[in-house]
């Protein structure tokens, strides 16, 4: 399944976290590195869902969850709240944590890292761009972030 699928099953009340999961406990570090071992095309391990009713489903958020079979997240949660988190630029309706643990993620197009944002170094690098607002411009935003990188290294 499509990272994007899981994150739009999300938006949908087709997946939920359990209500007996923990919160969400990863720190910038993982986040970058979970983001790296992407890019990078590294395993990040697999999901184990519980697919049940929605009726007999507690789960965590106040979202109604769509009639039916929904799928419950029983392994897997740090990571997709992550990738829900940087990918929508907020977190998912279940969150419960520190939302500055995925906000301000920053890909260097040249360098090919990711790093969270500091002012000082990334403010007048245009090479920096913000994952979060780039995923949410879909392919017109990897178009332009093309078309940035081809402009500056041309020079």
């Amino acid at each position: 399944m499509k990272i994007s699928t899981i994150l739009d099953h999300i938006d949908s009340g087709h997946m939920a976290l359990p209500e007996f999961q923990r919160g969400y406990v990863w720190n910038r570090k993982q986040v970058r590195e979970l983001f790296d071992s992407l890019y990078r095309r590294h395993p990040v391990g697999g999901l184990l869902v519980w697919a049940t009713q929605s009726s007999d489903a507690v789960h965590r958020g106040g979202r109604p969850l769509t009639a039916g079979v929904v799928k419950l997240l029983l392994d897997g949660q740090q990571r997709i709240t992550s990738l829900y988190g940087v990918a929508r630029g907020c977190p998912p309706e279940f969150f419960d944590g520190n939302p500055q643990a995925f906000n301000g993620l920053y890909f260097h197009v040249g360098e090919e890292t990711f790093n969270f944002y500091q002012p000082t170094r990334m403010k007048d690098d245009p090479l920096w761009i913000d994952v979060s607002a780039l995923m949410k411009q879909g392919v017109v935003g990897i178009t332009e972030c093309s078309n940035q990188w081809l402009a500056v290294t041309s020079q």
